[in-house]
């Protein structure tokens, strides 16, 4: 799964970090209780939320119920 930062400057999508299966597990522990959430869906939504509350910028998570890279990429403004 691709965590992807969606900037205006420089324009554009980035990728941040692939987290694994197997990473995930591992940083949240077998006995994390996850919901209904993949391992990685989970790191993804976690760092990604880290990041954003970081960074002052929203955060998005067009797919967390299935990894897909193909989802449609979300824009807090309107691109030029």
């Amino acid at each position: 799964m691709d965590l992807v930062a969606i900037a205006a400057e420089p324009t554009g999508e980035h990728r941040m970090a692939t987290i694994y299966r197997v990473t995930a597990v591992r940083h949240l522990g077998e006995d994390e209780d996850r919901g209904l959430l993949h391992p990685s869906a989970t790191a993804a939504d976690r760092a990604g939320r880290a990041l954003a509350g970081r960074l002052s910028v929203p955060f998005h998570f067009a797919s967390p119920d299935t990894p897909d890279d193909q989802a449609t990429h979300w824009r807090a403004w309107p691109m030029k």
